[in-house]
């Protein structure tokens, strides 16, 4: 845990973000503008960090991480890819465990190691998610991801309900870690899948 603020300093790479990255220009969220929210156990009611940076050509990316409340150890970091400014969309199929890996980078850890064979889907109160667990050392950590915004592209693919979206103007993924040494429940993992969300920023 000791080098957590590490992994956020690569989360760009889980998504195009600018060409140069010595020309990114995070700035801090403050509250009312955070759009991305994660109610689970253990986590802090506010995320430790949130920035946002906005490319050339209106790309806009949020990232976030949660700290664990004492004596939890849970961790969580998201990361929010935004097009809606733009006549453009994001579109899938997205690797969950090359995100997990991506974002993990920074952290003194092993490689996370998936759990299950094939990403699982979860039906939450905020629509389809895709999960799948995976250890990382001695913790039990979840990858979930999910697009969003309206889909109005002409001719477009038709979804059936209650089915993941395959594209959007908003892609949000995120990965929650347990303390070491505690498992994850299936009831824990829908929970958690359901406890992250978009939410709309104040003003």
């Amino acid at each position: 845990m000791r080098r957590l603020h590490l992994a956020l300093a690569i989360l760009l790479t889980a998504g195009p973000v600018a060409a140069d990255e010595h020309d990114s220009r995070w700035e801090s969220l403050r509250m009312v503008q955070q759009r991305v929210g994660w109610t689970a156990e253990g986590l802090t009611a506010a995320p430790q960090i949130a920035e946002t940076f906005t490319a050339p050509m209106g790309y806009r990316v949020e990232r976030y991480l949660w700290k664990a409340q004492k004596p939890a150890g849970a961790f969580a970091l998201a990361v929010l890819r935004d097009l809606s400014e733009d006549d453009h969309y994001l579109s899938g199929p997205v690797d969950l465990m090359k995100f997990a890996t991506t974002v993990l980078k920074g952290l003194e850890a092993p490689t996370p190691k998936a759990l299950e064979a094939t990403d699982q889907k979860l039906v939450t109160g905020h629509g389809p998610v895709l999960a799948r667990r995976f250890e990382l050392g001695l913790r039990q950590c979840l990858v979930l991801g999910f697009y969003a915004g309206p889909q109005d592209k002409p001719n477009g693919p038709s979804i059936a309900k209650g089915e993941p979206l395959t594209e959007g103007s908003l892609r949000l993924d995120g990965v929650y870690c347990a303390a070491a040494g505690q498992p994850l429940t299936p009831q824990q993992v829908l929970a958690y899948a359901a406890g992250m969300k978009l939410q709309p920023a104040r003003n």
